[in-house]
């Protein structure tokens, strides 16, 4: 966990209909909730991929702070895709992210990397463009639009500070307005 404590939480359904093992899944999405802990929100990590946890929490309708992880073969716009995020910017919630698990495996194959840590690493930059609510890329840090995997320096696998007190101020609740005209009319 980060200097920050991580007050503001989001959920995160996770459907994999790739099939990645259950440790190499378990692994991925530890390291995308360290994270989102770095940027000070904490992940509360639903499985929806198998067994009981496919009961009617994971079959209900997403509600207010829960976004959807999906883990899927091949992207539709090519190999060197490795995910995507729907966005809606301020329009509405942004809740969907896709990683494209045979695209992340065919990289972890060619550079040797490890398939958890590139799976764990897209899903978290894929999350941070729902939480940022726009598909911009920084220049540096874990939302730079292109990835030399093999760098070490932790920097190069986090969000910026911009980015992090983005998505912090993003995740703070809001008063509804009622409560905001209420205070204008004292």
């Amino acid at each position: 966990m980060s200097i920050l404590a991580a007050a503001l939480v989001v959920t995160i359904r996770v459907y994999d209909l790739f099939g990645l093992s259950p440790d190499t899944r378990h692994e991925a999405l530890a390291l995308a909730a360290e994270t989102l802990a770095q940027a000070g929100v904490q992940a509360i990590i639903v499985d929806c991929s198998v067994g009981p946890a496919m009961a009617t929490p994971c079959k209900t309708g997403l509600a207010e702070g829960e976004i959807m992880l999906r883990i899927q073969r091949h992207p539709k716009d090519g190999a060197h895709v490795l995910g995507d995020a729907i966005v809606r910017g301020d329009a509405g919630p942004n809740t969907i992210a896709t990683v494209y698990a045979a695209a992340i495996a065919e990289r972890s194959r060619r550079t040797g990397t490890r398939l958890a840590t590139i799976v764990g690493r897209v899903s978290a930059h894929e999350i941070g463009h729902l939480l940022l609510g726009t598909n911009v890329h920084a220049s540096h840090g874990l939302m730079r639009p292109s990835w030399e995997l093999q760098r070490l320096d932790r920097g190069d696998w986090d969000f910026t500070i911009e980015d992090a007190a983005t998505i912090r101020r993003r995740l703070q609740p809001h008063e509804p307005s009622r409560v905001l005209a209420a205070r204008a009319e004292s």
